[in-house]
C-alpha cells in the first residue's frame, strides 16, 4: 500500500540520517539538516498523520538479527524521534522570542501543542513501559547499506543504544518546549504532565532507587506533577537530614554573630566548616551594637532569625555582589572584583547559605533571575534569555538578525562594551575581535556572542564558585527534578493563595489560649475576611516569608503558634497593646481584645506597619 511504501522510504531515510549524526556528530550535518533541507516540516507531516490516524505503520529494518531485537511496530515511531528531536531541538536554540510566539516558526503554535502529546507519549513508553517489557542489554548491531562497518564502539543500532538515544532526545526537547510555554504560556502546564505518573504504584516506587520510576524522575521531570517531585524532594531531604544526625549525633556548631556585621563574621566563622558540620546543627548567638550578647537559648528559632537576616543583608543589591533586573530579579554583580577583594570566596560562601536554607526548609524570599537559576542546573543561556536581563540590548540584537541594508555599513565589530561603575571596558567576543567588522555573513554570529557574553561569560566566575558552595548541601539530582521556574518555588514558598484552614488545623496555642477560646474564634474569622495581599502580609509579619510550604502548613518549622500576652481580666491599658510576633519562633503574641473589630483594627495596624518585636 501506499502508507507502507511512504513508511519504509521515511524508515530508511531516518535510520540513515540517524546513523549520519551518531557517526559525524559535527554542527556541519545538523546545520545542514536544520536549514538547508525541508526535512523537519516534511517529517512532521508524517508524525502529525500517524498521530491523528492512531496507527505508526511498522518499519522493518534490513540487517542481521534486526527483527529479533526489533518489534517493527515500536521502530515506526521511534525512528521518526530520532531525527526529529535533535534537529528540531538545534533550530530552538537559535529562534527568538517573537519568530517563536508570533512568525510561529519553525511550527505552527497549535502544532506544538501536538507535538507535545507525541513527546510525553513516547517518553512514558521510552522509560516506564518498555524497559518492562524488553531487555535493553542486546548489543547486537544493524548494518545500513551504504554505512561505514560498525565495531562494537559504534553499535548505533543496538537496542540499548537506539533507546537511550531517542530517550535523551525526547526528553531534551520537551524540556526545551516546556521551557517556552513557561517564558510565555501557549498551553497549560498539566498538559506536560503523564496522566500515569499521578497514580500511586509509581510515586511508591519513585522513593526508591534504581527503579523505573527513578529513571523517569531523572531523564522526563516534567512527566510528573509538580507536588508529586516535591513530596519526593521533600523526603530526599529528610532522609539526609537524619543521615547526617547519626553521622553526628552530637556536633553543633556555636557561633557569635554581630548584628551590624552578620555577613562578614557568617563568613568567617561558617565559610571553612567542613562539609558535615554545615549540615548540621548550628546555634547561634547574637551580639548587640553595643557588644553585647543578647539574651536566650537558641532552640532552633535564633538560627532561622539569623538565615532571614543574613539572607536579606548579603543579597541586597547596595552590598554590591548582587545586581537586579528591571523586573527585579537578583543575579551576579559581573563587577562584582570592583566591590570586594574575596568576591568569588563570598559568592561560594552565599551559595552555601541558600544551600543550608534549602536542607533545612526554611523559606527566604530572594527572587533570582531565571538565566541565573539556570547556572544552579549547569544550563547554558542562549538569545531567547536575554529578554529577562537587557529588554533592550535583546530589541537591537533582534533589529540586527532582520536588518535588510548592508550591516557591514553600520561600523560594528566583535567587540562589547561593558560599564563597570562608569568605567567602560572594551572586551573581544573573539580572538582579535576589534578588528573584525561584523557583515550580513557573521551578523547570527555575532548575536550569539553578545547574549553568550551577556548571559553566560560575565557571570561565569561567580556562578561557578555559587555552585560550588551550593552543591555542598543540596546535591544535584535533588534539584535536577526541577526547572528554574519551579526551583525559585522551592526557595521562596507557594505561589498559591494561603489556605487558611490548613493554617488553623496546623496551630498551636499557649498561654490559656486553646482552639474554642473567643479571642482565637473571633481571630480566624478576621484574618479570613483580609484580601490576599494582607493575608500575605500577616504570613511575613508572623514567619518572616510572605509564602507557605509548598506541601502545606503542616511542613513549617516550627508550627505556628499563638500565645495569650495579658490575663483575661486585663486592663484597659494592657489591652491597647498592638499584636507582636516572633518570626524566628513562628509565634503570634495577641493580647485577648474584648471585641472583633478592635481585634481586626489592632491586627492590620501590626501587619501593615511590619512590627515584629519592636512595636507594641
Amino acid at each position: 500500500t501506499t502508507d507502507c511504501v511512504e513508511a519504509a522510504a521515511v524508515g530508511e531515510v531516518c535510520a540513515f540520517l540517524y546513523a549520519a549524526l551518531s557517526i559525524f556528530p559535527n554542527t556541519q550535518v545538523i546545520t545542514g539538516l536544520a536549514y538547508n533541507s525541508q526535512l523537519i516540516p516534511q517529517l512532521w507531516i508524517y508524525m502529525k498523520k500517524c498521530h491523528s490516524a492512531k496507527h505508526w505503520p511498522t518499519v522493518q529494518l534490513q540487517g542481521r538479527n534486526s527483527s529479533e531485537n526489533y518489534p517493527s511496530d515500536l521502530i515506526g515511531w521511534m525512528l521518526p524521534l530520532s531525527l526529529f528531536c535533535p534537529v528540531y531541538s538545534y533550530m530552538l536554540m537559535s529562534i527568538d522570542n517573537d519568530e517563536f510566539y508570533e512568525q510561529q516558526k519553525p511550527l505552527q503554535l497549535e502544532d506544538v501543542k501536538r507535538l507535545v502529546f507525541i513527546l510525553k507519549e513516547a517518553l512514558w513508553q521510552l522509560l516506564w513501559v518498555l524497559p518492562s517489557k524488553f531487555s535493553l542489554g542486546s548489543s547486537v548491531s544493524v548494518q545500513k547499506p551504504g554505512l561505514p562497518s560498525l565495531s562494537s564502539h559504534h553499535r548505533i543500532f543496538s537496542l540499548l543504544a537506539f533507546h537511550q538515544r531517542v530517550s535523551k532526545a525526547s526528553a531534551r526537547l520537551l524540556t526545551e518546549l516546556q521551557d517556552w510555554n513557561n517564558r510565555r504560556q501557549f498551553m497549560p502546564p498539566q498538559d506536560f504532565h503523564a496522566r500515569e505518573a499521578m497514580e500511586e504504584i509509581f510515586f511508591a516506587q519513585a522513593e526508591h532507587e534504581n527503579t523505573r520510576a527513578r529513571e523517569v524522575l531523572s531523564q522526563a521531570p516534567f512527566l510528573i506533577p509538580f507536588l508529586h517531585r516535591v513530596r519526593i524532594y521533600t523526603s530526599q531531604l529528610s532522609a539526609a537530614r537524619e543521615q547526617n544526625n547519626r553521622q553526628t549525633p552530637f556536633s553543633r556548631l556555636r557561633v557569635k554573630i554581630r548584628r551590624d556585621r552578620i555577613v562578614e563574621d557568617a563568613f568567617m566563622h561558617l565559610n571553612t566548616v567542613p562539609e558535615e558540620a554545615l549540615r548540621g546543627m548550628i546555634r547561634v548567638t547574637f551580639v548587640n551594637e553595643l557588644g553585647v550578647e543578647e539574651a536566650g537559648v537558641d532552640g532552633g528559632g535564633l538560627f532561622k532569625d539569623f538565615m532571614e537576616n543574613i539572607t536579606k543583608a548579603a543579597f541586597d543589591i547596595q552590598y554590591g555582589l548582587f545586581k537586579e533586573t528591571a523586573d527585579h530579579l537578583l543575579y551576579p554583580n559581573p563587577a562584582s572584583h570592583m566591590v570586594h577583594d574575596e568576591h568569588l570566596l563570598y559568592f561560594e560562601f552565599l551559595g552555601k547559605i541558600l544551600g543550608k536554607a534549602m536542607f533545612e526548609g526554611i523559606l527566604v524570599e530572594i527572587p533570582f533571575a531565571t538565566f541565573f537559576l539556570s547556572k544552579l542546573k549547569k544550563k547554558h543561556n542562549y538569545l531567547h534569555d536575554l529578554p529577562s536581563l537587557d529588554p533592550e540590548l535583546f530589541r537591537s540584537l533582534l533589529f540586527l538578525k532582520h536588518y535588510e541594508g548592508d550591516i557591514s555599513q553600520l561600523g560594528l565589530f566583535f567587540v562589547i562594551e561593558n560599564n563597570e561603575y562608569g568605567e567602560q571596558v572594551e572586551v573581544e567576543l573573539l580572538p582579535g575581535g576589534k578588528d573584525i567588522p561584523v557583515t550580513s555573513s557573521n551578523v547570527i554570529r555575532y548575536i550569539h556572542l553578545v547574549a553568550n557574553h551577556r548571559l553566560n561569560s560575565q557571570i561565569r566566575q561567580q556562578s561557578y564558585h555559587f555552585l560550588r558552595g551550593f552543591q555542598q548541601l543540596i546535591k544535584p539530582e535533588w534539584i535536577d527534578m526541577f526547572n528554574e521556574h519551579e526551583l525559585q518555588v522551592l526557595i521562596c514558598g507557594s505561589l498559591e493563595g494561603m489556605d487558611i484552614d490548613d493554617l488553623r488545623s496546623n496551630a498551636h496555642y499557649t498561654g490559656g489560649y486553646d482552639e474554642h477560646h473567643p479571642v482565637i474564634e473571633m481571630f480566624w474569622e478576621v484574618l479570613k475576611t483580609l484580601d490576599s495581599a494582607l493575608q500575605q502580609k500577616f504570613l511575613k509579619f508572623v514567619t518572616g516569608c510572605s509564602r507557605g510550604p509548598l506541601l502545606g502548613f503542616k511542613y513549617l518549622e516550627p508550627q505556628f503558634c499563638i500565645q495569650r500576652t495579658a490575663p483575661e481580666d486585663a486592663s484597659d491599658d494592657m489591652l491597647d497593646r498592638l499584636p507582636t510576633s516572633a518570626t524566628c519562633m513562628n509565634l503570634l503574641k495577641l493580647p485577648p481584645y474584648k471585641r472583633k473589630v478592635v481585634l481586626q483594627e489592632k491586627l492590620l495596624y501590626a501587619i501593615n506597619a511590619e512590627a515584629g518585636f519592636d512595636l507594641s
